[in-house]
């Protein structure tokens, strides 16, 4: 056999669907090529080391888990991960062991695992860091511990790990999912009509599928459409009701003032003003630090009005 041979190792899993690929194996994966598709749901029992430019999709390795690039949705979790300095949006990132992340720019959920290092440098928005060592300063914003996430803003810890399919501190990572295969809508003027999009399969799989994106089926068939009566709802009217209970909200906090409104609350009012839900649903968490650090400078703590009146605003924000 020539050296310059490529060997397809017989216990390896390669699959295509859509725009998905899919490779599992149990041992080490040095990956360098994604055949052109957008998407990757790698799961490897050993290291996984990823160098390509762009990295989107779910990586999962029981060893080293190490990407260098850009990383542009997705997940990704190791016994150990390691990111390098560049640009990483994802949904979560969590290790059994260790997280380690250079001077990048991030705009993760959550970041969880029981040692985590991050460069000073480092920037962006995270919006939960757990672990259990101090963390030294960096220039991220939020950062909120999962206590902190569930009493300051009201969140349900629970269902935010489960949405993101991260275990807490301490617990084995949830299995993959397995989903539901995607379903198209088409809209007439009476009815919503869905229909079980077709997926097309290289190789039946019995495993569970990390990615939502990656699909497996026996047939390919189009599934008889129900016909589904839908209400009409008016789109001025939902955002009028939005409108009027941000700002109500926003009176609670101002009221709970008496003299003057704190600097970092006056942003808040002028988004609500505008309507502009985009930056307020942005920038909620960095108001929020900032009328901490005010008080925390005058010694007080804030009306529990103002608390809860933040916790609303988070609430409303939230996607249906």
């Amino acid at each position: 056999m020539s050296e310059n041979t490529f060997v397809l190792p017989a216990d390896v899993v390669l699959t295509t669907s859509g725009d998905t690929l899919t490779l599992r194996y149990p041992g080490n994966v040095v990956l360098e090529q994604d055949l052109g598709l957008d998407q990757l749901n790698i799961d490897v029992g050993g290291d996984l080391d990823v160098n390509l430019g762009r990295v989107s999709g779910t990586l999962r390795a029981g060893g080293v888990l190490g990407v260098a690039g850009m990383v542009d949705g997705g997940t990704l979790h190791g016994a150990e991960v390691q990111l390098g300095d560049g640009e990483i949006r994802c949904r979560a990132i969590s290790a059994t062991e260790r997280i380690i992340v250079g001077r990048a720019k991030l705009q993760v959920d959550v970041i969880i695992a029981p040692q985590i290092e991050i460069d000073s440098a480092a920037s962006g928005r995270v919006t939960v860091i757990e672990s259990d060592n101090e963390r030294g300063p960096t220039k991220i914003k939020g950062g909120f511990s999962l206590e902190e996430y569930e009493s300051v803003l009201g969140g349900d810890v629970v269902q935010f790990l489960a949405e993101r399919n991260v275990a807490p501190l301490g617990e084995i990572p949830p299995p993959a999912e397995t989903p539901e295969p995607p379903r198209a809508t088409v809209r007439t003027a009476d009815a919503v009509v869905p229909r079980t999009a077709p997926v097309f399969q290289i190789e039946e799989e019995e495993e569970d599928i990390d990615d939502p994106l990656s699909l497996s089926t026996d047939d390919l068939v189009l599934v008889q459409p129900e016909v589904v009566e839908t209400e009409e709802v008016e789109v001025d009217e939902v955002e009028d009701e939005l409108f009027q209970a941000l700002t109500d909200a926003v009176a609670r906090i101002i009221a709970c003032y008496e003299e003057t409104v704190p600097p970092p609350v006056e942003p808040l009012q002028d988004m609500v003003a505008r309507r502009d839900y985009a930056a307020l649903r942005e920038d909620i968490t960095e108001v929020w630090n900032g009328l901490l650090g005010y008080h925390q400078q005058r010694g007080i703590r804030p009306h529990h009005q103002v608390t809860h009146a933040f916790n609303v605003i988070h609430g409303l924000l939230q996607p249906a």
